[in-house]
């Protein structure tokens, strides 16, 4: 069974083909009074109105099965052909019969006293190609769309950790944890585990496994749901480990838990100064665009790792 579905515009398709009728009835027309009061006018409108309806809904099948078929993007001549076969040269048949089997066969005009094939069924050929040009255009928004949506989940897939190796062992990438929104006087990140310390990072980058050096890293920091780190040529990575599941696999003489936003390489430790209440800024090289504040709570063994 073939899997498409038809594009949703059923209230764009009825409200154009109320206007074409209009536009098709009142054509050349020089009094509009005359024209209302004519005796097939209401005739006209309901077959002006049908045969747009009609084609319209033709074309919208043709094109959005055509969409799943040969979509534009891999089968561009193949493509091409086929579209103006089913979705102009058949619209244009269909539309040439129907006008012909309502004028001429229903209301028993002859051919040369009808204006319709000299005049109306030109516009409706460039009607045709038009509205076939609405749907590439949509076709290829839809898929401009999808890039971006798979462009945004792939930047939060690139760069992600996906092993921790140390020497020949390699550690399985651990599961996110949620961390507590607790306050950052109140945390207490010197927890010391018995892991085995990393030496590389290994980040993918599309099909490309990047080993990172954990010497070269001078920071890890928080960034909205995401972990990032930067090198200390001020290259960035994203990374899908928390703070807290790094700070088990650095080395505790070399990176400092600064706070809850912050992990630190003792490399990276430009200067500090000392601030109210007790509190420390530390100055980071490269620099970092926001304040690095220790807690009064966190400044003693800020200081304590310092003299390492």
């Amino acid at each position: 069974m073939l899997n498409f579905s038809p594009y949703r515009d059923f209230w764009l398709r009825l409200s154009l083909s109320v206007l074409l009728a209009f536009f098709f009835v009142f054509l050349g027309s020089d009094v509009l009074s005359e024209t209302v009061k004519g005796k097939y006018f209401v005739a006209d409108m309901l077959s002006g109105f049908s045969l747009t309806f009609i084609t319209t809904s033709l074309i919208n099948i043709i094109t959005s099965f055509l969409d799943v078929q040969y979509p534009w993007n891999k089968y561009l001549a193949t493509r091409l052909i086929y579209q103006l076969i089913a979705a102009v040269v058949i619209p244009a048949i269909f539309v040439l019969a129907f006008m012909y089997t309502y004028l001429i066969v229903m209301l028993g005009f002859k051919k040369e006293e009808v204006q319709f094939f000299n005049t109306e069924f030109p516009i409706s050929i460039l009607f045709i190609v038009f509205w076939n040009v609405v749907y590439v255009g949509y076709f290829f928004y839809r898929e401009s769309k999808k890039s971006n949506r798979e462009l945004l989940l792939l930047k939060e897939q690139l760069f992600t950790l996906q092993n921790v190796k140390t020497g020949s062992d390699v550690i399985p990438t651990l599961p996110e944890k949620n961390i507590a929104d607790t306050k950052e006087e109140e945390t207490d990140f010197t927890e010391i585990v018995n892991t085995a310390k990393i030496k590389i990072l290994v980040a993918v980058s599309g099909s490309k496994n990047i080993p990172i050096p954990v010497e070269t890293i001078a920071y890890f920091y928080k960034d909205g749901n995401y972990t990032t780190l930067k090198t200390f040529q001020s290259e960035t990575y994203l990374l899908n480990h928390s703070l807290d599941e790094l700070m088990k696999l650095l080395e505790e003489t070399l990176f400092f838990r600064a706070n809850r936003q912050f992990i630190i390489s003792l490399k990276a430790c430009h200067f500090f100064t000392n601030e109210e209440n007790g509190k420390l800024q530390v100055h980071l090289t490269p620099e970092y665009d926001d304040d690095v504040i220790i807690s009064q709570k966190r400044a003693p063994a800020f200081k304590e790792w310092l003299n390492k």
